[in-house]
């Protein structure tokens, strides 16, 4: 009898030890409340642990991430009243024609432009001849159609927009989309740094 009270009174006891909340910290605990790349999340709630140093982040200890446009234009020279390719223009057509065969998901953007002697009509017409000229010379040196956007000067989109003077030219506009992560304001910080460059030629 007395074995048996011993017992239930011992399984009593570990019933009720079970029950009873384990209070000490381990050290896996302890470490997750340091902040290893100081961006201001823990890194028990830090899904990206090697943050740059001054970025903004998210709840997670992310980068909160922009998109940023960038240009690359270059100029292709005409002679007046011409949609004749000059011999002298050959190296910047080169050029071009590099950019599209090294990048096949790259799309370059031809602008027709003139310079503003002539009537509007003959002009628009110069336009479109020395934009199929080089969008001819391009597809001759193996780039696909599909790589060549064509406008004109008169045409209003966000690039002809931009442009200051009108020259006998082609412009062709490289159009870029980066993620950049987004920097923390600083007292070193500029304005000017984050400015989009335009297509000024």
């Amino acid at each position: 009898m007395i074995k048996l009270i011993a017992t239930v009174f011992s399984a009593s006891l570990l019933i009720a030890c079970s029950h009873q909340p384990d209070t000490r910290l381990s050290r896996h605990q302890i470490d997750d409340l340091r902040d290893h790349d100081n961006d201001g999340v823990i890194n028990q709630r830090d899904k990206c642990r090697n943050t740059q140093a001054g970025t903004i982040v998210d709840n997670n200890g992310c980068a909160v991430w922009l998109s940023h446009q960038s240009y690359l234009v270059q100029s292709i020279l005409f002679d007046l009243d011409s949609a004749v390719l000059r011999s002298d223009q050959t190296e910047t057509l080169q050029k071009i024609a590099l950019q599209l065969k090294q990048n096949p998901a790259l799309q370059v953007t031809l602008i027709g432009d003139t310079s503003s002697e002539g009537s509007e009509d003959y002009n628009h017409q110069l336009a479109v001849k020395r934009t199929n000229a080089i969008s001819q010379a391009l597809f001759d040196k193996g780039i696909s159609p599909d790589q060549i956007l064509v406008q004109e000067y008169y045409q209003e989109t966000e690039y002809t927009a931009k442009l200051e003077q009108r020259k006998r030219r082609v412009i062709a506009v490289f159009k870029e989309q980066q993620l950049q992560a987004q920097q923390q304001w600083t007292i070193y910080s500029s304005e000017q740094g984050t400015n989009q460059q335009g297509v000024k030629q």
